[in-house]
């Protein structure tokens, strides 16, 4: 059957979302289907797997079977407008209330597809009919991350914590992070803060939710001199999987997520996530596979959402010092909890899947 996959793929911005279309269609290769990309930012060669090449298109042509785009709302008139039926539309929008003039555009897909229970129960109290909402949970390649390739990093420390920030957004709630980090340990521990970030800073991009982590770094060696080692890794990393390996602990503070593929991706690589315990992650993250920082709910300030803010819009505050807490435990006790935590880690990563993502869509299929 005929596939088209029309987002941002091969551009190289907004990084989940080109994760997400490139996977999704890698599966339905292997299931057999005849897929094509097209990427509405643009092709550069170096974000481009090899094995996707071939089925790149410059344009759509005809009629599809199925039709499957993972992009912002108003954007389903224009990519799943080639085929009268099978168009599933994902989003995820990272705030509690949706703009209201975008939800309209629901009705130029058939299926609407968030990829966790908490967006899901969102987007239907925000006017998505309920019958129309078929959660498709996001998934890795088991193959992918069964790799022994570890990136070279230069700190010489025995525990390595990985921050994934990629575009520092103010709901990643990098100042709070990076304080948690501070209040957890000093230079005269054995552990190192290794931090994946793709911007450079605020200037680079205009819009207000963006903020400029070097600033915020620059602040925090101020307020903590005698703060633990950072290590930065900046730029295009080809296997993500490498970066994992190379670190032991998966370190997440957002303020809202509607999924987080970092912390599904450092399960399966066998790593031990902190994690807020509000939000997407949720869905797959729990007590028996991860380890879950209280917080409290509160408003979500304007600057933070998106397009349209909402004065309703609440989010997770995490408490700095139950963060604080559990990264000394997780350093400190880190074979005991491997070994505690390691079977529900693996089956965790074993259930969500590509794979399985893929054959929910088909089955949705009429």
């Amino acid at each position: 059957m005929r596939i088209k996959i029309q987002q941002f793929l091969f551009g190289g911005t907004l990084w989940s979302w080109s994760v997400v279309g490139q996977e999704l269609g890698r599966s339905f290769l292997k299931l057999g289907h005849d897929v094509e990309f097209i990427s509405t930012d643009g092709v550069k060669p170096e974000y481009v797997p090899a094995d996707l090449l071939p089925y790149i298109k410059q344009k759509p042509e005809g009629s599809y079977f199925l039709q499957c785009s993972y992009t912002a709302i108003h954007n389903f008139p224009h990519y799943l407008a080639h085929g009268k039926k099978n168009r599933f539309g994902i989003w995820n929008y990272d705030a509690t209330v949706p703009p209201k003039e975008m939800i309209r555009f629901h009705t130029f897909c058939d299926k609407f597809c968030p990829s966790s229970d908490f967006s899901g129960e969102i987007f239907a109290e925000n006017g998505i009919p309920k019958e129309k909402i078929h959660v498709i949970p996001h998934g890795i390649n088991l193959e992918e991350f069964q790799t022994k390739e570890v990136y070279k990093l230069k700190t010489n420390k025995k525990r390595k914590i990985l921050l994934n920030i990629a575009t520092p957004h103010l709901r990643k709630n990098i100042k709070n992070t990076l304080k948690a980090y501070g209040e957890a340990f000093s230079k005269y521990d054995d552990v190192c803060l290794v931090i994946k970030i793709s911007s450079k800073s605020k200037g680079e991009n205009d819009k207000i939710f963006t903020v400029d982590f070097f600033d915020i770094l620059r602040d925090f060696r101020k307020a903590y001199p005698d703060a633990a080692e950072i290590e930065m890794v900046r730029g295009f990393i080809p296997s993500l999987a490498s970066l994992y390996n190379a670190c032991d602990i998966v370190f997440m503070m957002s303020n809202i997520e509607m999924w987080h593929l970092p912390s599904l991706e450092a399960l399966a690589c066998n790593k031990l996530v902190i994690a807020s315990d509000w939000g997407g992650q949720t869905h797959f993250l729990n007590k028996d596979n991860s380890f879950q920082i209280k917080g409290d709910i509160v408003r979500m300030p304007r600057e933070y959402q998106y397009w349209q803010p909402s004065p309703y819009a609440k989010m997770i505050s995490p408490r700095i010092d139950d963060a604080a807490n559990k990264l000394c435990d997780a350093v400190e006790n880190y074979d005991t909890w491997m070994e505690k935590l390691g079977p529900e880690i693996k089956k965790t990563a074993e259930k969500f899947t590509w794979d399985n993502a893929a054959k929910m869509l088909l089955d949705l299929a009429e």
